[in-house]
């Protein structure tokens, strides 16, 4: 017969075996993600070219990097942070913002809402012909985040752009690399604005 304190011993071994056990399996890595993520750096700074050199004369301003995630089974995510418009934010020297500015600024920003969806549009297929291991039921996802200042009126603006495709229909579109592409991704992709 075995005694109480004994088995409760023995029980503790198995449960710290177990436990090592199930934390040597989370640490083993998995299999590598069939992405090339030189090439994922490579469009994000592509990425942020073309949209801060849309117009030189009013630029739209990247806001930080864009980056580049990986999901399997899902595919891959650009998240990019624009202004559409430049704007002058409130400081010590500069401490209030003319009605008439305001009003100048927001319309100036809903006039690049759809110039940032064509841009976003006519980049999908580039990103998804440049990371061809994206598996076509997998999609190509460019997500910007907009910024604005405390003292915007923000009427008719979107907080977020969503625009995404299958990488597998992406691939099959001939494109020209022009704005023209943006009406031949259109039919095929889903645009979301929040």
């Amino acid at each position: 017969m075995t005694s109480p304190r004994l088995w409760r011993g023995g029980l503790r071994a198995l449960a710290a075996l177990m436990l090592l056990g199930g934390l040597l399996a989370a640490e083993t890595p998995a299999e590598p993600p069939p992405i090339d993520f030189g090439a994922v750096r490579r469009s994000e700074r592509t990425i942020d070219g073309r949209i801060e050199r849309y117009n030189t004369e009013s630029p739209m301003e990247v806001i930080g990097a864009t980056r580049g995630v990986y999901l399997a089974g899902t595919g891959l995510l650009f998240s990019i942070e624009v202004s559409l418009s430049p704007a002058v934010g409130i400081s010590p020297f500069f401490t209030r913002m003319p009605p008439g500015e305001v009003e100048k600024i927001h319309t100036a920003k809903l006039g690049r809402v759809p110039v940032l969806r064509e841009l976003l549009l006519t980049m999908l297929p580039e990103m998804a012909k440049a990371h061809a291991a994206v598996p076509e039921n997998e999609e190509i996802v460019m997500g910007a985040t907009l910024f604005y200042f405390p003292y915007e009126n923000l009427q008719g603006l979107p907080a977020q752009m969503v625009v995404r495709a299958k990488a597998g229909d992406l691939r099959k579109l001939q494109t020209t690399g022009d704005a023209s592409d943006a009406a031949r991704v259109a039919p095929m992709a889903k645009v979301t604005l929040y």
